[in-house]
């Protein structure tokens, strides 16, 4: 069995030997999972997260730092039959593939959990990258405190909010989206200076078959390349930016103006190809499908070339595992070494989640050793998004009931600032996404002029929209969706 340092000041972490042997035969559970005797999960030398400023800068926690292994890789670079995994006290985890992810058990999230309860969770995510959790019906405070024990929430952005809570983002997809509207492999946030740490998810309505959502270990991804392509590639630097993956839908359907303001809001920043994970020390890469527009060391085709190889050898089955939703689901993921996309494979049910990004205060850096760190108010309630760029955007989001920022006001999320014809039943648009929206559950008549608009909204946020318009509309004892309606929506995510 391998011993591993706890990090700088801890004591030895105990880990239970989960070696496989070729010639040995290993019981399974009827999932094909490991069984329970196989449970992992430290019980001492936990380090806690270094947001709160007690644990070490860049401590390992489970010593990761080492070089022991099987085949004189990190543990955690091999798969989960060949590695040492850790044990616990206080909950109970189950791997879900071999490349990474747990089931976590024995423990309530709606509770106020103990800070011993609260550093095994955050352990056994360091272990393996996106933990899991069955069963955890809760309340959207329960949920904003349980986030809280992990760190500052992150303020209102682009995703709309769920009202009262400008901290959790409301993601729905119901009979307005259309098939094939998923979204494309990322890291959370990665297109600003400070991305997010880590994320939790909550599925409050899920569909009974379909709606999945795949992970990635972007650790293995660079385990898994040449050694002289791993030289190559840590010395390079590529830039992130929203344009890659939305800019023509929002300059095809909302204009220039609305692509303006996008790119006003959410500016390009530049992160290294490779990163070094803050806490365990091991490499990722740090490229993705949505958001990594080109290698800035390179020209435009070398690094088009390079780009698409390093994706298409990221996204191998061999480095991801694929969750299967339920209602009261909830997923936890490190940021900082992992990447998703959901699997919109179930139109038109209905799905419906509320997720929660704690903010990182380290900036990615080709130097990870001075990577800079951001200040805040650790008493406030979130960070604004505009405080997670170097250089504050020329437009910002706004929180209900406050002014809006100066510019913006200006800036129509849904619209592309051109005026809209005085009679809104002559606006022309496509039948096809009229006749849906007048098709649904609701009972509410939307006018062709309120269904252009929304027609503009790129698609992961149109669901939330038409739900917010839906809405407002019962709430003024209104069964017409009309310009006005949309327009008194808008004012409220202006604070108007």
């Amino acid at each position: 069995m391998c011993r591993f340092s706890g990090g700088v000041g801890l004591p030895p972490v105990p880990r239970t030997s989960a070696r496989v042997a070729r010639t040995t035969r290993v019981r399974r559970s009827s999932s094909g999972h490991s069984p329970k005797n196989r449970r992992l999960l430290p019980d001492r030398g936990i380090a806690r997260p270094y947001h709160d400023g007690t644990g070490p800068a860049r401590a390992p926690g489970l010593g990761y730092a080492g070089s022991a292994g099987i085949g004189g890789f990190p543990m955690s670079y091999l798969f989960t039959s060949q590695r040492d995994l850790p044990s616990f006290k206080h909950i109970e985890a189950e791997p879900l593939s071999g490349a990474l992810g747990a089931t976590i058990s024995g423990v309530s999230l709606a509770e106020d959990l103990a800070q011993g309860v609260i550093d095994e969770i955050y352990a056994a995510l360091l272990e393996f990258k996106v933990i899991f959790f069955r069963d955890q019906e809760m309340t959207d405070e329960q949920h904003l405190r349980l986030a809280r024990k992990f760190g500052m929430p992150q303020g209102p952005g682009s995703i709309p909010q769920v009202e009262g809570y400008p901290m959790i983002r409301l993601q729905r997809m119901d009979e307005y989206q259309t098939i094939g509207g998923d979204v494309n492999y990322h890291t959370d946030d990665i297109f600003r200076d400070y991305p997010s740490r880590m994320s939790i998810l909550r599925g409050l309505t899920m569909p009974t078959g379909g709606g999945n959502t795949i992970w990635c270990d972007m650790e293995k991804a660079y385990a898994s390349l040449s050694k002289p392509m791993q030289k190559f590639l840590e010395g390079l630097t590529a830039e992130q930016t929203l344009s890659k993956n939305f800019g023509a839908g929002i300059l095809e359907g909302g204009g220039a103006k609305a692509y303006e303001d996008m790119m006003k809001r959410n500016p390009p920043v530049v992160h290294p190809v490779v990163r070094r994970h803050p806490e365990t020390g091991r490499n990722c890469l740090y490229v993705c499908q949505m958001t990594t527009s080109r290698i800035l060391e390179l020209n435009q085709d070398e690094s088009d070339a390079l780009l698409a190889m390093l994706l298409e050898h990221s996204y191998q089955p061999e480095h991801e595992c694929r969750f299967f939703w339920r209602d009261n689901s909830v997923a936890i993921w490190d940021n900082r070494c992992t990447q998703h996309r959901g699997i919109n494979d179930f139109s038109p049910a209905f799905r419906l989640l509320h997720r929660i990004p704690i903010i990182d205060d380290r900036r990615p850096s080709l130097n990870p050793d001075e990577e800079p760190r951001m200040e805040y108010d650790r008493n406030a309630d979130f960070i604004r998004v505009e405080d997670l760029f170097v250089n504050k955007p020329e437009l910002t989001y706004h929180v209900d009931g406050e002014e809006p920022a100066q510019g913006n006001g200006a800036a129509a999320e849904s619209g592309n600032g051109a005026a809209q014809p005085e009679d809104e039943h002559a606006v022309e648009v496509d039948p096809r996404f009229l006749r849906k929206l007048n098709e649904n559950r609701h009972g509410m008549v939307f006018t062709p002029g309120a269904a252009a608009r929304l027609r503009k909204i790129p698609r992961m946020f149109r669901g939330a929209a038409i739900s917010a318009v839906i809405a407002e509309a019962q709430k003024q004892g209104s069964s017409e969706a009309n310009i006005a309606i949309l327009d008194a929506v808008q004012a409220k995510r202006r604070g108007g």
